[in-house]
């Protein structure tokens, strides 16, 4: 492969930064056309830059027709290219408009050999490389102009994988009674049902088949990130009025065409492209999990435990929103609302010593209890900390640590 790195050539916003994400979160790689007839990494990084005001160019890499290959972003850059699923995806843009043009052999070769390389460096199924018709949102949309199938194929006869989407799947199990909990594994008419629910709503749960496989939940999940819910790939009864009610025809957001323009819709699309941070084991941890602990008032540690869970409940009541203490879209875009400096940062314990303990810290807690603010933790601070924890009904110690700050502070 004829690989040139071109990520810290091409044009750049001069405020605006893509987020990151980790690998691990790297589920799609996004094969699209430019639809132009020509152009290169250069032209569309400017294009985007400078007419649409976006941070930087939208692709991971851009494909010549000569088969050369651009390498514009870090993997773990979620740039715009396929709108709410930018944040699980790769772009690999061909240069060309395959509506009126096909792929030069030398081009598609460069394609081929580039997916079948990242397929390797993510551990990504041949049947998780996507056209951006493909993904929740863009049945309209002609792009890559390309048969998906066949590019998968190809890549299915390099890898040594079987591309599920291209072979007939088993046959349902007719008749099957109306449950009220579905999940993986499960089979049946009323399998069938959800997945045309999520077809016609353009989720794409792969073949209408009865079966509730690997495609089907993805797509639940997918869902269930849209709609503001608990994602957790089950629907029960939540996700059922979920997708009776979800508006189909509702405009996706989205970033990467050459059509598209920044609105006041950004804050949404933002908040999409983050991951969904929640207290599991082993406990997620990252700079995003500090964010959250910033602004909810947590012990700052980068490490989503039960304090901050709990710290992220109380603000999703404050908020009048889903109290689930999982930080989703919805939650996202509440915090976005927020200065990270409303609510002080959690730093260490404080308590009656000799000398005394000071600090910016014990001002802060002075201020919130309307004592004399000297910086100095003594007597009178500890009995005022005493009184506030009793008023609180909580551990009367006369020690601020995680539960009394975040009661202060709240």
């Amino acid at each position: 492969m004829n690989i040139i790195d071109k990520r810290n050539s091409l044009a750049r916003h001069a405020s605006r930064r893509y987020r990151r994400r980790s690998r691990g979160a790297i589920r799609n790689i996004a094969i699209h056309h430019s639809a132009t007839t020509s152009g290169s990494a250069e032209a569309f990084a400017r294009y985007h830059v400078n007419n649409l005001g976006w941070p930087g160019i939208g692709y991971h890499y851009v494909v010549d027709r000569d088969g050369a290959i651009s390498w514009c972003h870090d993997l773990e850059v979620v740039s715009y290219h396929v709108g709410n699923s930018n944040g699980m995806a790769v772009g690999v843009c061909m240069v060309g408009d395959f509506r009126t043009q096909t792929p030069t052999s030398q081009q598609r070769e460069a394609a081929l050999e580039l997916t079948q390389f990242l397929m390797n460096e993510l551990n990504i199924p041949v049947d998780n490389v996507w056209g951006h018709i493909e993904f929740p949102g863009y049945s309209w949309k002609p792009c890559p102009s390309i048969s998906m199938t066949q590019f998968r194929s190809q890549l299915a006869e390099r890898t040594g994988q079987i591309d599920r989407s291209a072979i007939p799947s088993p046959t349902y199990v007719a008749g099957a009674r109306q449950r009220t909990i579905l999940s993986r594994g499960d089979q049946g008419d009323d399998i069938m049902a959800l997945q045309e629910r999520l077809n016609e709503l353009n989720f794409m749960p792969g073949p209408i088949d009865g079966i509730f496989g690997p495609q089907t939940f993805d797509a639940v999940v997918r869902f269930q990130r849209a709609a503001g819910i608990a994602v957790d790939g089950i629907v029960g009864p939540q996700t059922r009025a979920a997708l009776r009610d979800f508006d189909g025809n509702m405009e996706i957001v989205e970033h990467g065409s050459p059509t598209d323009e920044p609105d006041e819709r950004e804050e949404i699309f933002t908040s999409e492209s983050r991951r969904m941070l929640r207290h599991i084991t082993p406990l997620m941890r990252g700079e995003d999990v500090r964010e959250v602990q910033q602004k909810v008032g947590a012990m700052v540690d980068g490490l989503y435990g039960p304090e901050t869970a709990q710290r992220v409940r109380d603000f999703q009541r404050r908020e009048n929103i889903t109290v689930d203490g999982i930080v989703g879209p919805q939650t996202w875009r509440a915090l976005d609302r927020v200065s990270p400096n409303e609510h002080p940062s959690y730093t260490r314990l404080i308590s009656l010593q000799t000398p005394f303990m000071r600090g910016d810290d014990v001002r802060r807690v002075q201020r919130a209890l309307n004592v004399t603010v000297d910086g100095l933790y003594g007597p009178i601070t500890e009995q005022a900390v005493r009184n506030f924890q009793r008023r609180e009904g909580i551990t009367v110690d006369g020690i601020v640590g995680p539960q009394t700050w975040s009661r202060l502070f709240s």
